[in-house]
């Protein structure tokens, strides 16, 4: 059941409104790797000791640091969907850390349980429940044989019970971050609202469902270490890159994925819904090798506007032109509307490598922007309109005006 596999911040919300109903919630973790039937009267007991459960996912990374790099397991997605099929499981929760105290400092479950022999003073997350004063509860270890192959079995059935549905293409979202920014430094650490500017943008990027993937793309250890610490997804690239593209293109050799999309770093108000509008353009035109958004420009003053971009397209919604002019020029009194490019992008992969090694172009160079190389190259771009105006974070004032919007949520 897809809608029951949550983030964490969605985690704490649902805890917070089940705590002031005065329903008790109880929270136990694992790997989950092999599963069997004794997983299952585990579960069925932990459920009958609350209104609750919520069970916390090793993601396969976590699994390798804990049991080693050759054992051999299901992946944590459809571990995840295995678990959030059994009826006594209310949400499933993945976390890439070796214990669950992150979880479990964030939702402070009413009750967190353990299965086995193991005494309640030996848990390793014992001194993090006892802080905020949750009991902890050790159920007694029931045995079972491998019923691994049910995943199996589960992908079968997929749209009877209501999984995400098998498909030929592997959607990841990619968001290249650093620290150099030259205008606002350290800029996807600075807080906004509680968090860092990467954890909005990441945590949105979550909320889109054609998504399998997604991770920050960065050479900041900084960085990295940060997206860890919120249970997010990194992946180290070089310093070495003169763009983003060339980030991405590192990043995307490093994961399992035929289709990438580009997400700036910088947009910590992006919806999820454009990125979906733009992973579903890609899907439904598979001879399309790249694609953007735009949206009709609203504010007069951002036609003039050079730091604006603006793109023409065709009657089928594929780019002519981008430039920080105010194209179409308005000889006469047209329908033409003027167009404000939105720096998301959707690549196949192959074209992503190939396009990663092309040399500059003339129309690049004078416009100073990275998606003319694509179309002096005679390769399409499919535009997708949306409604959604972004708002960059690229300077102080830009900063504020976002935290004011985050913060009055």
């Amino acid at each position: 059941m897809r809608e029951k596999i949550v983030r964490l911040s969605i985690a704490k919300q649902i805890v917070n409104e089940l705590k002031q109903q005065g329903k008790k919630v109880v929270f136990t973790n694992g790997c989950f790797d092999i599963l069997h039937i004794g997983h299952l009267r585990y579960l069925e007991e932990a459920r009958e000791l609350g209104d609750c459960l919520i069970v916390g996912l090793n993601t396969d990374d976590s699994i390798r640091q804990l049991k080693g790099s050759e054992r051999p397991f299901v992946n944590e997605f459809e571990r995840a969907e295995m678990l959030s099929g059994f009826g006594c499981v209310d949400y499933v929760v993945l976390f890439n850390e070796l214990t669950a105290d992150n979880i479990i400092s964030k939702i402070e479950p009413d009750i967190y349980t353990k299965g086995g022999d193991i005494a309640a003073d030996q848990i390793p997350e014992a001194e993090t429940v006892k802080k905020y004063g949750g009991k902890i509860v050790v159920l007694s270890k029931t045995e079972g044989k491998s019923t691994t192959k049910l995943v199996s079995q589960v992908r079968n059935i997929a749209s009877d019970i209501n999984v995400r549905s098998e498909r030929k293409d592997r959607i990841a979202g990619l968001i290249p971050a650093r620290l150099a920014a030259t205008r606002l430094p350290n800029k996807p650490l600075l807080d906004i609202a509680g968090k860092p500017m990467i954890q909005w943008v990441y945590e949105h990027a979550l909320e889109a469902d054609l998504l399998d993937e997604v991770l920050v793309a960065t050479p900041d250890e900084e960085i990295f270490q940060c997206v860890e610490s919120f249970g997010g997804k990194a992946i180290m690239t070089s310093p070495l890159h003169k763009s983003g593209t060339d980030r991405l293109a590192e990043a995307a050799r490093k994961i399992s994925a035929n289709i990438i999309i580009n997400i700036q770093g910088d947009e910590p108000l992006l919806e999820s819904s454009t990125i979906n509008m733009l992973a579903e353009a890609m899907l439904s035109e598979p001879n399309v090798p790249m694609a953007s958004l735009m949206c009709k420009i609203s504010d007069p003053r951002e036609e003039e506007d050079a730091s604006v971009v603006k793109v023409v397209v065709d009657a089928k919604q594929m780019a002519l032109y981008f430039s920080r002019s105010k194209i179409p020029y308005q000889r006469c009194e047209t329908s033409a509307v003027v167009n404000k490019h939105i720096g998301v992008y959707a690549y196949r992969l192959d074209f992503l490598l190939a396009y990663a090694n092309m040399e500059q172009t003339p129309l690049e160079i004078a416009e100073s922007l990275e998606q003319l190389r694509a179309l002096e190259n005679g390769c399409k771009i499919k535009m997708v309109e949306t409604s959604f105006s972004p708002t960059s974070v690229d300077t102080h004032d830009d900063l504020l005006y976002v935290k004011n919007i985050l913060e009055n949520r």
